[in-house]
């Protein structure tokens, strides 16, 4: 394999804190029901379409949650552990990208911000595609800013979204477990793999042809 792209929320960063404490402060400004602990299984669908949930459409909500976000992640948005070791080790060998439900400027400063943003060769937000997950054409943006074919590419994720785009573009397919998604499910909506600890991805990712 000569790429692997990654989701972010749930597979690389542990962020549901971030997220629902967030979304509820937006709730908070717009007279709104907060979410409760739910709010897990909403990670990894278009924003607006969770603010829908609450009866708002509006992209000025939008904008008012990714600007809480920026202003506030460093409070409590974290690395899941392993990750920095895994990408080093990656990274010698491998293009890497991340393909995300986050608008595309928020996080390429949310990486950045992170000190993660030498890993990536690409970045590809809900913003830079008509169609995002679980559309194939996420991934397939991707690709083609990777430079690389769909079949010589890893998508790895931790919802089924990501496995459907994953798929659907024509990439070899792993879920993993300690995000949002649980394992039957993954395997059911067609990955390849789930891997349940980083050492264990890292030493799939390195085992594929």
């Amino acid at each position: 394999m000569e790429a692997v792209i990654f989701d972010l929320d749930g597979t690389l960063f542990d962020s549901r804190i971030t997220i629902r404490r967030c979304l509820n402060a937006t709730m908070l400004e717009y007279g709104k029901e907060p979410f409760g602990d739910d709010v897990k299984n909403l990670i990894g669908k278009h924003l607006m379409e969770i603010l829908g949930m609450r009866g708002i459409d509006t992209e000025e909500a939008a904008e008012r949650y990714r600007q809480i976000q920026m202003e506030t992640y460093k409070q409590d948005m974290r690395i899941f552990e392993g990750v920095v070791d895994m990408l080093d080790v990656l990274k010698k060998d491998h293009k890497l990208g991340v393909a995300t439900m986050r608008h595309g400027r928020i996080t390429g400063e949310i990486i950045e911000g992170m000190g993660m943003s030498h890993f990536f060769d690409i970045l590809v937000g809900v913003d830079d595609t008509e169609k995002p997950k679980p559309h194939p054409e996420h991934v397939l943006t991707a690709c083609k800013l990777l430079e690389v074919e769909p079949e010589a590419a890893v998508m790895v994720g931790d919802t089924i979204y990501d496995v459907l785009s994953g798929k659907g573009a024509g990439c070899y397919t792993i879920g993993i477990d300690w995000g949002s998604g649980k394992r039957e499910d993954l395997l059911e909506n067609g990955a390849d793999h789930v891997a349940s600890t980083m050492d264990g991805l890292l030493e799939h990712v390195l085992q594929l042809p």
